[in-house]
């Protein structure tokens, strides 16, 4: 029994760090794919990959479709990536110029908040976001 113990504890994690890593992988890619679609200028695209809450927000604040609502947003050049956080069904990432927000779905990660940029004494002051 103890051999068990020992083997769970050395175990567990890696296990959890496999975990921790296959979802930093796949947010990683998530905020990749918005920002070729938004240096593309494929409004279609970027909008497949916000979070339906943000969408709809985004589509009520101009009174437009989503591809010519993230036409009118100025979202800033990114840079080069920081990191990748990971907490739970919420994930942040973090570039040179601005910070993204991802939120876990059924069908996979979508971006809450895009364009984020800190502001004292607020946290961040986003272009694209959901409620």
């Amino acid at each position: 029994m103890r051999w068990w113990v020992t083997a769970m504890a050395l175990l567990l994690p890696m296990v959890l760090s496999g975990c921790a890593t296959g979802h930093e992988d796949a947010v990683r890619d998530r905020a990749a794919d918005f920002q070729e679609a938004v240096a593309a200028r494929d409004w279609a695209r970027a909008c497949a990959v916000l979070a339906p809450e943000t969408r709809t927000e985004l589509e009520a604040a101009a009174k437009a479709p989503c591809a010519e609502a993230m036409a009118e947003e100025t979202l800033p050049t990114p840079g080069a990536l920081e990191r990748v956080d990971v907490f739970g069904t919420m994930a942040e990432v973090r570039f040179q110029s601005e910070t993204m927000f991802l939120a876990r779905f059924d069908d996979g990660w979508r971006l809450f908040a895009a364009g984020c940029t800190p502001q004292q004494p607020k946290p961040y002051d986003c272009a694209v976001h959901g409620g």
